[in-house]
Formats: C-alpha cells, structure tokens, sequence
C-alpha cells in the first residue's frame, strides 16, 4: 500500500471511530499498522525525508496503534491488544538506537512517544488485574531500561563526552 493510501485510510479510519464504526475503523486500522512501519523504515533510508514529514509518521503510528489496541481490548482481544501496543513499542525502540540524521532530529519525538506507548500497556496491564499480565509489564520495563543504556553508549556524543 502506497504511503498516500496508509495515511487515507488512517484518516478515515479516524472518522470511523469517532463515529462508533468500530469495526470497520478496526479493519483499516489494521491496514494501516501493517504497512506504516514499513514505510517508517523507508523513510529512514530515504536522505529527502524531512524530520517533520516523519514526525507525522511516529505520531500516526502512535495514534492508530493506541485506536486499534482500544477497539481490541473492547472486542475482547486483550492478547491482540497488548500485541498491537508491544510491536509498537518494539519499532520504536529500535528505532532510537538508529544514528542517522533524521532519527538524532526527531529524538525527542521518538522518546515521548515510546514513553507514551509505555504508559499505555502500563495502564493495559494494570486494568487486566492478573499476575501475568503484570509480569509481561515489569518485563518490559525492564526492556525499557536496558534500551536506554544501550542508547546512551551507542551515542557518539555521550562517548566523547565521557572520553575528555
């Protein structure tokens, strides 16, 4: 799906759930997260990307997967849901270990809207109200934890800075 179709569908998916289309806004929700993050990953590759062009990419990837994980948690998805959130988070993360331009320009971006998707399953996890569910949480913190030292000593910057 070309990147101008992804980001149709978003919209009107967008407008489907607004509406209370759920499952139809579920369906092109779908589409959506199942080609954005390719066209993220082209964009990385891409040196005419704009830092704000993918900016909008990070925020419509953050926004159609906290609306899908929301549409699957009330069609009782919960396993689905959490999925959704994860993979989300997972591209994310990696993401912030990229050292090209665009990803050091939208750093900041990139890091609230981890965050952002972390607090999500934080709260996902916390209102399943079971032990398991909050194991796979404190299993992703620490994830979490150990992303940012690898960010921190795959820094350049922060390397000369602990070098001098």
């Amino acid at each position: 799906m070309e990147l101008q179709q992804c980001w149709m569908c978003y919209l009107k998916a967008e407008k489907l759930m607004e509406h209370g289309y759920w499952p139809e806004a579920h369906q092109l929700y779908g589409e959506v997260l199942d080609h954005l993050p390719n066209h993220i990953h082209q964009a990385l590759e891409n040196e005419h990307i704009k830092p704000c062009q993918f900016s909008c990419l990070l925020s419509g990837l953050r926004d159609a997967t906290v609306a899908q994980s929301e549409i699957l948690n009330q069609m009782g998805q919960q396993q689905r849901a959490f999925t959704t959130l994860n993979q989300c988070y997972a591209l994310l993360q990696f993401i912030s270990l990229e050292t090209s331009y665009l990803v050091q320009r939208t750093m900041t971006l990139i890091d609230n809207k981890s965050e952002d998707i972390l607090r999500h399953m934080g709260a996902f996890c916390h209102a399943q109200r079971d032990a398991q569910w909050m194991l796979k949480y404190e299993h992703i913190q620490k994830a979490h934890h150990h992303f940012a030292k690898l960010r921190v000593t795959a820094d350049p910057h922060h390397t000369m800075q602990r070098i001098c």
